[in-house]
């Protein structure tokens, strides 16, 4: 079987990724461009309104000048017409012009490649680059306002604002850019269907695609304090994320056809079933692992915190016996998971 990784690239791949970091640098700063451009364009019209609401209240108080209050009045109420007006137009151009940022990046990329359909190195290393882009753009959205050095107690409700503003632009390019990383990998498949590396790689795109539907207060290290959008738990988050990381079990199924006794693909079964919360699906890819791997007490303590999670404590005891006696240094935590199966 041929390997992708053993291929020879017909283009220098050192200087095509240093040359990759000079072509994101720009675009990430038009893109700064664009979302600061619409900032202005809300705090101009914050700020005439403020301007309307001070000079009628004003008005109100020292004159009993009724004409002169319904012009201001009158010019209130056209100044937050034409808000709402202009901003539902540029609101549908937005998307537009932030996906054509994300194709502008590609073309460059294609261009310092040379770019052609069918060549595998080509389809790879577009991949790679809107990977590296979309990678960067991660957690953006907290970072559009700063606060000045006196004031950084304001940082958490800045940060909360400017995900609110922003969080769906940054969500729309990285998903369209994610997207195309796993089309270009299919390609690759479509060139080579029977490399295992291909199939993984392929797997590995659905898997960092799944991670920007995925429900954030599952993953471990997340900032419980930090606002999150309700959208990013939604229903229609939960669908696509179930879509995507099924897509990502079916690749490493046809690994593990090819090779059934390959460790790393039971594993990556098992932490795609983890996060689709299925257990019983989870468990049997660690027992084969560990039936390949019968002295990984790593995947024995897993393998015991499942049983007990899902009531099997005979199971989860024999587990926990078993690496008590090998002085296993996490065998005491397990035995912490003891009866935490819930009760339906």
């Amino acid at each position: 079987m041929s390997s992708v990784g053993a291929r020879e690239f017909t283009f220098d791949r050192r200087v095509y990724h240093e040359q990759l970091s000079r072509l994101s640098t720009p675009t990430y700063r038009k893109l700064n461009r664009i979302l600061k451009t619409y900032q202005l364009f809300n705090v101009a019209f914050i700020a005439i309104a403020a301007f309307e609401i001070i000079l009628f209240i004003s008005l109100f108080a020292l004159l009993n000048a009724s004409l002169i209050l319904a012009y201001v009045l009158g010019a209130f109420f056209l100044t937050l017409f034409s808000y709402l007006v202009l901003r539902l137009y540029i609101q549908a151009k937005k998307p537009e012009q932030l996906l054509d940022l994300c194709e502008q990046y590609l073309m460059r990329c294609k261009e310092l490649i040379r770019y052609q359909e069918g060549v595998p190195e080509h389809h790879i290393a577009l991949s790679s680059a809107a990977s590296k882009f979309a990678g960067a753009l991660s957690e953006k959205e907290y970072t559009s306002y700063s606060s000045p050095f006196f004031l950084k107690s304001l940082t958490p409700l800045l940060e909360k604002f400017s995900a609110w503003c922003h969080w769906q632009d940054y969500y729309k390019m990285r998903e369209y850019l994610l997207q195309v990383a796993v089309d270009e990998h299919i390609r690759v498949v479509k060139c080579e269907p029977t490399n295992l590396e291909v199939h993984a790689a392929l797997a590995n795109a659905y898997v960092r695609l799944s991670f920007i539907y995925a429900d954030p207060y599952g993953q471990e290290g997340v900032d419980e304090e930090r606002w999150i959008p309700k959208e990013r738990t939604s229903e229609e988050m939960k669908e696509k994320f179930r879509k995507t990381a099924e897509r990502a079990i079916e690749e490493f199924k046809i690994l593990s056809d090819y090779a059934p006794n390959d460790p790393w693909v039971h594993l990556q079964l098992a932490y795609s079933y983890h996060d689709l919360q299925m257990p019983l699906q989870e468990i049997c890819e660690y027992e084969i692992i560990l039936n390949l791997r019968p002295n990984d007490h790593d995947i024995l303590f897993q393998l015991g915190v499942l049983y007990f999670e899902q009531g099997m404590n005979a199971k989860g005891l024999r587990i926990y016996e078993i690496l008590k006696q090998a002085h296993y240094q996490k065998s005491e935590n397990l035995i912490k998971f003891y009866g935490s199966c819930e009760l339906s």
